[in-house]
């Protein structure tokens, strides 16, 4: 009698066992491509610019390409890899005229001051306007047309971002540390 309670309990454990680690297959869901403050800046953006393609969450590795051969090349790849841009504008004949980005945050962390070096240094002009007071359509059409903005010199800064300046302090010894 235990060896039948025993063998129906090792029995009814290996099909638990089986049941739960059965691969089942994987489950999707919908999801939307923009939020409610990033769809009205799609739709803003198209507003302002009828004659360009608006482009929303377009892949960084799709705008640039890193130049040159070897480990730096590779880093920098894998420096790119996975990012996303919130919005590339192009005109009629599908050139880049530049890269959009709505601003969340008061001014741009370094990953993104990074990414705006790397998009320079590409000739690639980045624009941000502030997620909290979305721009008029006026003020982009503008920010995108505006040809002394168009320069590749790193310290002149479109319009938009003269607000979201980053200015650095100097620093302080604020641990009060004297060696």
């Amino acid at each position: 009698m235990e060896t039948w309670v025993f063998v129906s309990i090792v029995f009814a454990g290996l099909l638990g066992w089986f049941a739960l680690t059965r691969e089942m297959p994987a489950r999707y869901r919908k999801k939307n491509m923009l939020t409610g403050g990033e769809r009205d800046f799609y739709f803003r953006l198209r507003n302002a610019l009828p004659e360009c393609h608006v482009c929303p969450k377009v892949a960084v590795s799709a705008l640039v390409e890193p130049a040159g051969m070897g480990k730096l090349r590779q880093q920098a790849v894998n420096a790119l890899g996975g990012k996303r841009v919130g919005y590339a504008v192009f005109d009629g004949d599908m050139e880049l005229l530049a890269v959009v980005e709505l601003a969340h945050r008061s001014r741009p962390t370094r990953l993104e001051r990074m990414r705006e070096a790397c998009f320079a240094s590409a000739g690639i002009r980045t624009l941000r306007f502030p997620a909290k007071r979305l721009p008029s359509e006026a003020r982009i059409r503008s920010s995108i047309f505006d040809r002394r903005s168009a320069r590749s010199s790193p310290d002149v800064r479109p319009a938009a971002d003269k607000e979201l300046e980053f200015r650095k302090t100097p620093w302080r010894n604020t641990a009060n540390a004297h060696l």
